[in-house]
Formats: structure tokens, sequence, C-alpha cells
């Protein structure tokens, strides 16, 4: 039974590992990476459950080093761009296929989500642990 809860815990622990994760690699790319403009290629407006619009983005960039052009895909609120805008964006050196893109907290209400989801997981674990100790289910 012990395996079950282990597993349940780790499962509910994921979201929130691997959204850490894509953040602290975004914040290096950022740090590290090479700077540039990126210019908007194609926008695709999709409509999201509750009635909401975001627009998906296409980003085009060229690698500075040896001028081969490079394609970013970005998720932004509804008529925030228009086509051939400009966005800065940020790649690794040797790697302009790993790129991040300057905006102001994309996954802290997910990760926030994915935290309270952890928090939920563990308390349900332990009541599922204690209910069966006490014989009520």
């Amino acid at each position: 039974m012990v395996f079950i809860y282990i597993f349940m815990i780790l499962l509910g622990v994921l979201p929130a590992v691997i959204t850490a994760r894509k953040m602290l690699e975004a914040k290096k790319i950022l740090k590290e990476g090479v700077h540039t403009n990126g210019t908007i290629k194609h926008i695709k407006t999709v409509r999201i459950p509750k009635g909401a619009w975001i627009d998906q983005l296409t980003i085009e960039y060229t690698d500075r080093a040896t001028g081969k052009p490079y394609h970013a895909k970005a998720t932004v609120t509804y008529h925030k761009y228009k086509y051939s805008d400009t966005i800065p964006i940020a790649y690794l050196p040797g790697q302009a296929h790993k790129y991040a893109i300057h905006s102001k907290g994309g996954n802290t209400g997910m990760l926030i989500f994915s935290i309270l989801l952890f928090l939920f997981v563990l308390f349900a674990v332990y009541k599922i642990r204690q209910m069966l100790e006490t014989g009520q289910m």
C-alpha cells in the first residue's frame, strides 16, 4: 500500500516539477542567451473554454552566428500583437532552437496551481491512510 501512496504523491508533484524546470530553463536562457528580436509570421486565434480568446504566435528569429532562421511559438492574450510586429527573444548560443520569450509571469499561475494540486494530493493520501487504519472504508 505504501507504494501506491508514493506513486500518488509523485504523480501529484510532477506538474510542479515540470513547471519549475521550464521556468528555470527560461530564466537561464534569458540570462545567458543571445538577445534579439523576432518577427511575428503567423497568428492563430483560438477560443478556449469559458469563452476567452487567445492568440498563438509563430515567431521567426535569426541565429546571429549562422544566419539560419528559426521559429518559436508563443501564446499571448487576444489581439496583443499584429502580424509583422517584433518581439524580444533570447536563444542559447550554439543551440538556437532553445529559446525564451521575454514575458511577465507566464508560468507563475501554473506553478501556483500545481503546488496547490500537490498539497491536495498529500492531504488526500493522508485521509485515505487514516480511513484505512480506522476501518472506515
